[in-house]
């Protein structure tokens, strides 16, 4: 959930399609239903309320009439992420079926996971026509019939730390621009239940801030405790934390930064020089060179900034640009960890080496590349 989670599931989808009329893209949808199986022509056979962890994830999308044409696609969404989607092109269910009035056409989707789901709600599957939607329907995944406590949060603060029980110290709502903010509470927690903090700098969700935890037995009176503090600190303004248990919100806190940390937002970057280094033997940079030899099996590069900046949002894009037989493309990629640095650095490793030619290191901010370094092996 990511959040932080990744689900790979296996995905099916299959159309048939009972004699109708044609119809135009709106008012297309007839009715959408969870269930356990799915018919021959794919309507729905025992309809579901809910699915268990491990369950197959059937829904049957039964159309008006029988378009001659259109694209029906599904998309399997936790929160607000894709974990699986189909379409299928009605014009191929509906092919050779006579025409009558007043028959429908279904269009059949399953999910099989590979691993058990979280348990919760913020499930959803968002279906279009032709890119047109024709609604969002949402399902939940329940507890285990082992999860014997049910989950409810009992009490939840802001606070500067927590003690060794796990107990808020300081509690208060204002904050400093270098203070590390921490949500503290108890709740009651059912196995498999899980609880994720997600932090909202001036309105905008920090991916690096959300954290969570997943319940491996049934127990009361949990202590628990997230905290974070974004890179280069807390800029001046009001900020936020969301508690979500089993998918569902069950807390929202704001708190207030009056003096921001010296380096919070400066994020750009001003480049004062790049530099290429020959592998020490230890994985480290060592020796500066201004190209590499095909003998060379670790490649090293560095940034030099003019002065301490925030890190954020940086990747380096290693490219292969000209080589005897070979096509330009990229070699690899490398997020760089948000901090305040006044140099930035990236380690190319390869089994074999590389073969002779030109090649570019990018430097790139939020898409954008700031910078490039070219050197060749030889």
């Amino acid at each position: 959930m990511k959040t932080s989670r990744l689900f790979l599931v296996v995905l099916s989808f299959v159309g048939a399609a009972l004699p109708a009329m044609s119809l135009a893209a709106e008012g297309v949808l007839k009715k959408a239903t969870y269930c356990h199986a799915l018919a021959e022509d794919q309507s729905p056979k025992d309809t579901a309320e809910f699915f268990n962890q491990e369950d197959t994830i059937f829904l049957s999308i039964q159309l008006k009439g029988r378009p001659k044409s259109g694209e029906v696609a599904a998309k399997f969404m936790i929160q607000d992420r894709v974990f699986a989607e189909a379409k299928v092109d009605v014009a191929t269910v509906n092919k050779g079926v006579v025409f009558s009035i007043g028959e429908d056409t279904f269009v059949g989707f399953d999910v099989k996971p590979n691993q058990p789901l979280p348990v919760g709600v913020g499930y959803q599957t968002v279906v279009t026509f032709d890119g047109k939607p024709l609604g969002q329907f949402p399902f939940r995944i329940a507890p285990p019939k082992e999860a014997t406590v049910p989950s409810k949060l009992l009490r939840v603060t802001l606070a500067k730390g927590t003690d060794e029980d796990r107990k808020p110290v300081n509690e208060t709502h204002d904050f400093g621009g270098e203070d590390k903010v921490f949500l503290v509470g108890t709740a009651n927690l059912g196995l498999a239940s899980w609880l994720e903090g997600t932090w909202s700098v001036n309105g905008k969700v920090d991916e690096g801030g959300t954290r969570s935890i997943t319940m491996k037995e049934n127990k009361e009176n949990v202590p628990f405790s997230f905290s974070f503090i974004p890179a280069g600190g807390w800029p001046a303004g009001t900020h936020e934390v969301s508690l979500q248990l089993d998918g569902q919100e069950v807390a929202h806190e704001k708190f207030t930064v009056k003096v921001g940390a010296p380096m919070a937002g400066a994020t750009k970057l001003d480049i004062d020089s790049s530099l290429l280094f020959r592998d020490d033997g230890k994985g480290e940079p060592g020796k500066e060179v201004k190209s590499f030899s095909t003998e060379d099996t670790a490649f090293h590069a560095r940034w030099q900034l003019k002065k301490p900046a925030l890190v954020k949002g940086v990747q380096f894009v290693w490219r292969l640009v000209e080589a005897e037989g070979e096509k330009a493309q990229v070699i690899a990629t490398a997020d760089v960890e948000a901090g305040v640095n006044d140099e930035i650095d990236s380690s190319l490793t390869t089994k074999n080496g590389l073969p002779p030619g030109k090649y570019e290191i990018d430097l790139v901010q939020d898409g954008k590349v700031l910078d490039s370094k070219a050197f060749e092996v030889k």
